[in-house]
């Protein structure tokens, strides 16, 4: 072995430091790919184990990549350099600071989102953006790399507008601070801004410049009153239009829609032990009667051939939910037609669920692939992406690719489409490991089809060039999706001139925002 992996071992402790071919293997994988082979996959359990392990491999030249929660489908944490070390941030996962006072709280990035939530909740406060549906196992520094949006975010924006500082380890070693903490002294991390927004540039970077150690986000009071509106649609023009109506008024924490394709795999994929589980936390939250209602509504809540989209509406007062739940019934009834309320309602109850979605309900592969879109653009948009596939249906068919949508609203200002491909193809050892077992013996492994995973990749990346023709953006950009092409000549310059000061070897995750 090489002095740099013996000297972090030392460091570390060999339990901290692994070699062994099945560790190396099944980080090597994300939900989608396979990346380089790596050299080593560490372990720092704080901070200053960090800096120590950036620092040894800075000298050796070795490459470094970050891991989170390990749930990326976009190359994220895929190694570009054969012989990189992976650097696994899941043991950072401590409380740092709670102030109630001064309405922040500071975590290390390893954490979960469920549990961020979960330290919170006796506080009454949250964060305004509260993480992904896969906070579960997903963690506050891949979201912040990735730019992640869901819950809280149509009417608080992604992540990156919660977070008000960051403490992100540098290719030498050395920690940069941003926000109001930057300026040093008694000054606490409180406010985003004194200065130039430093912490934006690390929001989104994909671990370009920087490995995030620590993160500060602002605190809200948590939802006093709630309520769920859903609808169905006879087309999606009438889908998104209704979306971008809720949207623009700041109606509702979420807004999200599901076309009949997407309805149908997650219908399938609800065990009746996820049932249950949900039934009993609607109960809880909700009251008997809405959990009665949960069970005669069903699964089959929407239409067959309908798109649904539902809405999570909260407010500090009765008054002030009741009025938006009349705002969004309004919308919805000019467009479509109401339904029960059940899924928005489930998803609430169990926010955070295992990351089996990866998976369709007859084992089937799943990744999807998206853009963000301005509400003058959306349903042209979706219009044309149909458009596309349809152009592609009998290769479609022969490669037995099923196609479904999910679309969510960003703040005040956008709809992500997000069509979800659905293939047969047998299970890597990556879906093996971070798929329930329960659920993996369920859904069954389809026969091994190489060919049609093939045909999914390249139909991804089509799909990516039309959508930034289009005029869509992407967040959770990787290796994947492109940064460059296009940019504005000045911002590139910036950008590369930044990334040169901060990390001069590119050994920080290289071959990101290409």
């Amino acid at each position: 072995m090489p002095a740099w992996f013996t000297t972090l071992q030392v460091a570390l402790g060999a339990g901290a430091v692994a070699a062994d071919d099945a560790t190396l293997d099944f980080y090597a994988q994300d939900v989608f790919s396979q990346g380089e082979a790596l050299a080593v996959v560490v372990s720092p359990s704080a901070v200053d184990e960090l800096q120590l392990t950036v620092k040894t491999l800075a000298a050796a030249g070795v490459a470094m990549v970050p891991r989170g929660g390990g749930l990326s489908y976009t190359d994220g944490y895929l190694a570009r350099q054969k012989g990189s070390a992976l650097i696994d941030l899941a043991r950072m996962d401590n409380l740092v600071e709670l102030n109630t006072v001064d309405r922040y709280v500071t975590v290390e990035t390893g954490m979960y989102w469920s549990t961020l939530n979960d330290l919170l909740a006796p506080h009454g406060l949250r964060t305004p953006y509260w993480g992904p549906l896969s906070g579960l196992r997903s963690t506050i520094g891949g979201a912040l790399s990735q730019c992640s949006v869901f819950l809280g975010s149509g009417e608080y924006g992604s992540v990156g507008d919660s977070v008000l500082s960051l403490e992100v380890v540098l290719a030498d070693g050395s920690v940069l601070t941003t926000g109001s903490a930057a300026a040093g002294g008694e000054t606490k991390p409180f406010i985003r801004y004194f200065g130039p927004d430093l912490t934006g540039l690390f929001v989104g970077d994909a671990g370009a410049l920087g490995i995030k150690a620590r993160a500060t986000f602002k605190l809200i009071p948590r939802e006093v009153d709630i309520d769920f509106v859903s609808a169905e649609f006879d087309d999606p023009t009438a889908m998104i239009e209704a979306m971008s109506e809720i949207s623009r008024n700041d109606i509702a924490a979420e807004c999200f829609s599901f076309d009949p394709v997407l309805l149908e795999q997650r219908k399938k994929r609800m065990s009746l032990l996820a049932d249950a589980e949900t039934l009993l936390k609607v109960v809880k939250q909700s009251g008997v009667m809405a959990g009665l209602g949960l069970v005669a509504s069903g699964r089959d809540f929407v239409g067959e051939d309908k798109y649904s989209t539902h809405v999570s509406i909260e407010g500090k007062t009765a008054g002030e939910v009741a009025a938006k739940v009349a705002a969004a019934k309004r919308i919805f009834a000019a467009r479509g037609q109401a339904t029960e309320n059940s899924f928005p309602k489930a998803l609430r109850a169990m926010p955070f669920v295992a990351p089996n979605s990866m998976l369709g309900p007859a084992g089937e592969r799943w990744v999807p692939v998206h853009a963000i879109f301005p509400h003058s653009t959306a349903q042209a948009a979706f219009k044309t992406l149909q458009a596309f596939f349809a152009s592609k249906q009998s290769w479609l068919d022969e490669h037995q690719i099923r196609i479904g949508y999910l679309c969510t609203t960003v703040a005040q200002q956008a709809v992500l489409i997000e069509p979800v491909f659905y293939w047969n193809d047998s299970h890597t050892a990556y879906h093996k490991r971070v798929v329930e077992a329960d659920y993996l013996k369920k859904c069954g492994e389809p026969a091994a089809n190489p060919s049609a995973t093939a045909a999914v990749g390249a139909l991804k990346a089509e799909t990516a060039r039309l959508m930034r023709i289009l005029g869509g953006i992407h967040f959770q950009i990787g290796k994947f999706y492109t940064y460059r092409e296009g940019r504005n000549a000045a911002a590139l310059a910036l950008f590369d001139a930044i990334k040169k000061q901060l990390d001069p070897q590119n050994i920080m995750n290289p071959g990101v925002l290409k």
